[in-house]
């Protein structure tokens, strides 16, 4: 079988594995955002709490690593420097960040206007001690948000119901939603009930509750986030061991980067162009002459990778401006991704689309195989093994399959991994 997936908490199944042993890491983790209230995405408490969670999961991914080999961890970029900060506690070195631009994010975003209009208690303080309450209530029963949730009717609620100070998006349950809590918390004092008030009266500008402190139209246009548009894959390596990245790749096979499995072909011919005068072997240079000797002449499978990849979404769009570089004219960005260059210097691939999901994929968050079978391909040598401790549905795995490397896959949501587990087992009957 040319791989191997385990059902359970990532940390405990990677101290199973043997150090040194495996040739690279292409993983997707959390981002701790809590990503439509899933609790695997849960920020365990705050910054520091899930910097020293991820970082000890890499160290052990470090352990298991060959010392040379590379990986790339996928970070959004609002959290992606907790994700670095814990790449570099775990022991790694940061090489890169290759940054993916895609065309089919959709804004997380407020619209004021209509916030205002539907203001439900403004009163922050008043907000916390409810949800310190229910909080208490919850954990004096030994009861968990899933268990409030599933009482409740609904999914993700519960997180917003027993937050802290000063942390999350607090928020005051319904009267509706409260009847049916109560038969698991019990009665709420007066002084909480005086303030859960039904849906219908939510928003209410007569409540004294409720503030409006400016008129919704003043505020029109406006939003509170903007649309996610990239995504940051940073490149990361496990220090070599030897005297030398010569006699690390003899010794352990890995330590380089397949640069030309990662090359992006082109159509037309690239001119050759004379280098600028490189001395003392490459490293330093005169910008004030040309080489008469060195001369570039465009590569046969294509231009050199960057850490820059492109995605269109599949309505054709682009979250871009093109410019054209000789006349700094602007390109209409739909046209030309509706007939997409690829002499464009850049790696292209369509988001993930049913095809690429496989039936009964509900993981929200799956990558294209097209992208995830080009970063596998660039760190891992020749039928190596590829490690993903968050494994998901199985991204990863299927792309190493297809690129002929073995792949070891770790999962700790049971769902998931029964759909990576039939996805996989798929792509091995088909050889």
């Amino acid at each position: 079988m040319n791989y191997q997936i385990f059902l359970g908490d990532s940390l405990e199944v990677l101290k199973s594995l043997p150090s040194n042993s495996v040739d690279s890491l292409v993983t997707d983790p959390p981002a701790g955002i809590g990503l439509f209230g899933l609790a695997w995405d849960h920020n365990k408490g705050g910054r520091d709490q899930w910097i020293s969670w991820l970082s000890s999961i890499l160290k052990e991914c470090n352990r298991v690593l060959k010392p040379g080999a590379h990986g790339f961890v996928w970070a959004l970029p609002r959290t992606s420097h907790w994700t670095g900060m814990a790449i570099e506690s775990a022991g790694f070195q940061v090489k890169d960040i290759v940054t993916h631009v895609f065309g089919s994010g959709f804004p997380k975003s407020v619209a004021i206007h209509k916030a205002i209009d539907q203001v439900k208690y403004t009163d922050t303080d008043l907000v916390y001690r409810v949800t310190t309450w229910i909080r208490s209530r919850r954990d004096e029963l030994s009861l968990t948000n899933k268990d409030l949730d599933t009482v409740a009717g609904i999914r993700g609620g519960a997180c917003h119901w027993t937050v802290l100070p000063p942390n999350g998006q607090p928020h005051i349950p319904t009267q509706e939603r409260w009847e049916k809590l109560e038969t698991i918390l019990g009665p709420a004092p007066d002084w909480m009930m005086a303030v859960i008030r039904p849906s219908r009266q939510l928003g209410n500008p007569d409540s004294e509750m409720t503030v409006i402190a400016d008129g919704s139209n003043n505020w029109k246009g406006w939003g509170t986030a903007l649309k996610p548009a990239s995504e940051h894959w940073i490149l990361l390596q496990k220090p070599i061991s030897e005297h030398n990245i010569v006699a690390n790749i003899k010794k352990y096979g890995v330590g380089g980067l397949n640069i030309d499995s990662s090359r992006i072909p082109v159509r037309e011919k690239i001119p050759s162009t004379s280098n600028l005068n490189f001395k003392d072997k490459g490293f330093l240079w005169d910008n004030s002459k040309r080489s008469t000797d060195s001369i570039y002449q465009q590569h046969e499978k294509g231009r050199y990778p960057a850490n820059l990849l492109l995605t269109r979404a599949n309505n054709e769009s682009c979250p871009a401006i093109i410019m054209n570089q000789q006349s700094d004219r602007e390109a209409d960005v739909a046209e030309y991704f509706k007939n997409f260059k690829l002499e464009l210097p850049f790696i292209y691939s369509k988001k993930a689309g049913r095809r690429d999901r496989g039936p009964g994929n509900t993981h929200p968050t799956v990558k294209p195989l097209n992208l995830m079978r080009y970063f596998v391909s660039m760190v891992t040598p020749p039928n190596g093994t590829v490690l993903d401790p968050f494994m998901g549905s199985g991204s990863t795995g299927v792309a190493s399959l297809f690129e002929k490397f073995q792949f070891i896959g770790i999962e700790c949501n049971e769902s998931y991994y029964q759909i990576a587990d039939a996805r996989l087992k798929g792509i091995q009957n088909d050889r």
